[in-house]
């Protein structure tokens, strides 16, 4: 699925990680995302800023 302008990020500003995840994992945080109605990306980033209080 192509980026949205506003996913993509200038690799001056933002890192890239890999993380791997089993397929039923995968599958349930697809699920909740389209839920949510947002991406993965924007998902787990929000995720993390949260955990670390940024």
């Amino acid at each position: 699925m192509p980026q949205k302008k506003d996913e993509i990020k200038d690799t001056e500003t933002s890192r890239t990680i890999i993380v791997r995840l089993s397929v039923d994992t995968h599958k349930a945080l697809r699920i909740r995302v389209a839920r949510e109605d947002t991406s993965i990306q924007k998902w787990v980033e929000a995720l993390i800023e949260k955990q670390l209080g940024l």
